[in-house]
């Protein structure tokens, strides 16, 4: 019995060990006791404090309010939690520098109850800024360190994202006994509420969804609510694409579901799934508010119900878990129609080993009339296909690369060993001299160097030439920085989120380039938009697959006639159909070069569409493998 009972109580101590480890691993927020002012007046801090929405402090009407603050000396505000009766446009963190107020963090899209992360010191203040003038009663404001905030307050998620998106015309059709349901199953759940009510006030409407398990903050429209009958031409008319349409694909894009669902009033269930769906099909577009696909991303929804919908319940039965496979085949449309010679007809060695490499000696294809390439050793496997898509015209080269990284590298092939001054080169020689097997061109920096403009993050063989200089910011190129590191990988980063300097301190970091912009990174697709970013330009850029697994897209451009090239949004898509994790955007135009074997295979430059043009002379390529096998004839001068 005795022994009965020790058991018992172990296993009731279980949960009180497991939440002991829990609160070691993230500690609980200190409240900060400070008091805030409104510029001129003190807060009742008490009211702000209580957790009472009643006892709110309300402002003078306007379109911004501003609180100010001092934090105690000798401590860190990391956290300030506010809580409103109307959503904010953003919020901006001011902090003093040299007795002047500078803009320090903004904070877009906060919510009516958010958490702001600030890590500030000092004297501050908080610029609420709104849509229209309104007068604002603040029910809430604490300060905190970091850690985890008490349960009492919620701590909406600004940029989470969600298995559902559900999109409701108003507040009677947010069920929140199925929200509630679809989270007791393990799904997560955003809400797009397109107009209010006077029955429900904002933030019971919040408390309302937080405590159905929804944790995104909600998007509201503020649409004018409209009357039961109306016309489609009046919803059109009232609800526009600007203020419905647009945020609706942000709101897919940003939330990244699996599922979207739609909520209308009676009468309005197929006006509102039709509008649904359309959102859904722009959200998948680059063309589309390009500006919002820069920010968010593009999303491919793979099913959009209304709520109400039978096979909704199929659905969550049936759960496929979140997957970017839906935009990588979306992003195959690019070689839709592409004419290309088949790679299996390359006759590859029957002695090849399981993991395609051989275990002696090398092997090398060459069809330059059917546009295939390859070669082999025991180290290196090369394939090379070119796509023709005649009718636009458009002509590219995939190269798929893998090598052994304990014995090869993709790495900086330099001309004779020196650096680039006076002693540039044309390219095929270059890769002739050295007897290289698969070069492309880098980031062609002393061009940038020559005009004193911004080089960026450049590291060669273990040295630090430059590191990037944040006054030289250039629009185009950005100057991001890709990383070749010794285990085969690559990692692409903004331009100012570290230096060559940094890289080289990591240890496994043996060369750096900086042109950009990076069109992938850790799994997912990156957009751009601006002047620079939408040229039609021959292209070059590389991707990595996994460790020791590449791909090379190279785009011809600029011959007249013949192809003119791509956009950076369509060269990212051409790359994230290949499966790569992360790509970059290599030096284009007349510096864009794919050398196999010592023979340049892509088109350079405005000629008439016979020989391979003429690129920039340079002073290094990029490349792996080398081998007594390379043609020499540009070396030999033939």
């Amino acid at each position: 019995m005795k022994k009965f009972l020790c058991v018992l109580l172990c296993l009731c101590f279980l949960p009180l060990v497991a939440l002991g480890e829990d609160a070691a691993e993230s500690e609980a927020a200190r409240e900060l006791m400070i008091e805030a002012t409104d510029g001129k007046n003190q807060l009742d801090m008490d009211a702000l404090r209580d957790r009472v929405d009643d006892t709110a402090v309300t402002f003078k009407r306007g379109k911004s309010l501003t609180i100010a603050a001092e934090i105690p000396e000798e401590e860190t505000c990391g956290q300030i939690y506010l809580r409103m009766d109307t959503a904010p446009d953003s919020i901006t963190l001011r902090t003093k520098d040299n007795k002047r107020w500078v803009d320090a963090k903004t904070f877009s899209d906060p919510g009516a109850e958010c958490v702001l992360d600030v890590q500030v010191t000092g004297a501050i203040q908080l610029v609420v800024n709104f849509p229209s003038a309104v007068s604002v009663s603040v029910s809430e404001l604490r300060f905190f360190t970091d850690g985890t905030l008490p349960g009492s307050l919620h701590a909406w998620q600004r940029d989470a994202e969600a298995d559902l998106l559900l999109v409701a015309e108003t507040p009677a059709q947010l069920d929140t006994d199925k929200i509630a349901a679809w989270v007791a199953e393990g799904r997560s759940v955003a809400c797009l509420l397109m107009t209010s009510d006077e029955a429900t006030s904002l933030l019971t409407l919040y408390d309302t969804l937080w405590d159905a398990g929804v944790r995104r903050t909600p998007t509201l429209l503020n649409l004018t609510a409209q009357a039961e009958g109306t016309e489609e031409k009046k919803l059109d008319k009232a609800w526009t694409d600007k203020f419905f349409l647009y945020p609706l694909v942000s709101a897919i894009r940003s939330t990244s579901p699996m599922v979207v669902l739609s909520a209308a009033a009676n009468g309005r269930e197929d006006y509102l799934l039709q509008k649904v769906t359309t959102a859904a099909a722009d959200a998948q577009e680059s063309t589309f508010q390009t500006a919002d696909a820069e920010e968010n991303g593009i999303w491919v929804v793979p099913h959009v119900y209304a709520v109400d919908d039978a096979a909704l319940a199929d659905t969550l039965s049936a759960w496929e878990e979140r997957s970017d496979r839906y935009i990588r085949d979306l992003c195959w449309r690019q070689y839709d129609g592409a004419v290309h010679s088949d790679p299996s007809t390359i006759p590859y060695p029957d002695d090849r080993l399981e993991d395609g490499y051989l275990a002696e000696g090398e092997f090398v294809y060459e069809d330059a009339d059917n546009g295939l390439w390859a070669y082999l050793s025991s180290t290196i496997q090369i394939e090379i296909v070119r796509y023709e898509l005649p009718d636009k015209p458009q002509v590219w080269f995939v190269t798929d690369l893998k090598f052994k990284p304990e014995s090869e590298s993709f790495a900086q092939v330099l001309y004779a060993n020196a650096s680039f001054k006076g002693q540039q080169i044309y390219p095929e020689t270059l890769a002739q001299t050295s007897k290289l097997v698969l070069g492309v061109n880098g980031d062609y920096y002393p061009y940038r160097v020559d005009r004193k403009t911004g080089v960026g993050n450049i590291l060669r063989n273990r040295e630090v030439l430059y590191n990037y200089d944040a006054k030289k910011r250039m629009a185009y190129p950005n100057l991001d920085t890709m990383a070749l590191r010794d285990d085969g990988t690559l990692s692409v980063y903004a331009a100012s989120e570290i230096t060559a300097t940094e890289l080289l301190a990591e240890g496994n970091v043996h060369d750096a380039l900086s042109f950009g912009p990076y069109l992938a990174r850790d799994g997912k697709i990156r957009i751009y938009s601006g002047e620079g970013y939408d040229a039609t330009e021959p292209r070059n850029a590389i991707g990595m697959i996994e460790a020791g697994h590449y791909c090379i897209i190279t785009v011809e451009g600029r011959i007249n006639p013949g192809p003119k090239g791509v956009t950076l949004n369509v060269l990212a898509e051409m790359m994230y159909a290949q499966g790569v994790t992360d790509a970059f955007n290599l030096d284009g135009g007349s510096t864009s070069v794919l050398i196999f074997m010592g023979t340049k295979l892509n088109r350079t430059g405005a000629n008439s569409g016979h020989g391979v043009g003429s690129p920039r002379n340079m002073h290094e390529l990029f490349g792996v493998g080398t081998s007594d096998l390379v043609h020499t004839d540009a070396v030999n001068k033939k």
